[in-house]
C-alpha cells in the first residue's frame, strides 16, 4: 500500500476514535461497546500502519492481495457483531418483559387488595340502562 493510503486511513482512524470517544462522552454509546470499537479500530491502524504485518495477516488467510484479506477480516469482525448485538437484544427483551409481567402482577395485587372505597380515582360503576326493544308487533 502507498504512504499516501497509510496516511489515509490512519486519518480516518484517528477521526474514528475521535467520535467514539466523544459518543461515550455523550453517553450515546456505551463504555464497553466503545472499547471494542476502539480495539478493532487501532488494530485495522496497526495493521495498515506496517506493512509486513499486513504482508503476514494476507498470507495467513490464504488471501493473494491485501484488500482481499482486509475484506475477509471485515466480514469476520461484522459477523461478530451482528451475532453479539443479537444476544444482547434477545437478553434485553427477556428482562424488559420479566419487568412488565412483575408490574402487571404488582398492579393487580394492589387493585385487589384495596377495598372499593380505598381506590383512589375510581367512581363505583353505575348500572347500565337496559336496552328497550322498539320492534312494534
Amino acid at each position: 500500500m502507498s504512504t499516501q493510503g497509510i496516511i489515509l486511513i490512519d486519518i480516518v482512524g484517528l477521526g474514528l476514535i475521535v467520535l467514539i470517544l466523544n459518543l461515550v462522552r455523550t453517553h450515546a454509546l456505551y463504555a464497553g461497546y466503545a472499547a471494542i470499537w476502539l480495539l478493532a479500530v487501532a488494530a485495522l491502524m496497526i495493521m495498515i500502519s506496517i506493512p509486513q504485518l499486513l504482508a503476514a495477516v494476507t498470507v495467513a488467510v490464504g488471501a493473494i492481495y491485501p484488500a482481499s484479506a482486509l475484506s475477509l477480516l471485515a466480514f469476520v469482525f461484522i459477523f461478530v457483531m451482528l451475532v453479539f448485538f443479537s444476544v444482547q437484544l434477545t437478553l434485553l427483551s427477556t428482562r424488559q418483559v420479566k419487568l412488565i409481567q412483575a408490574l402487571a402482577l404488582r398492579e393487580l395485587q394492589d387493585a385487589t387488595s384495596a377495598g372499593p372505597d380505598d381506590r383512589a380515582g375510581t367512581t363505583p360503576s353505575e348500572p347500565e340502562p337496559a336496552a328497550h326493544n322498539t320492534a312494534s308487533g
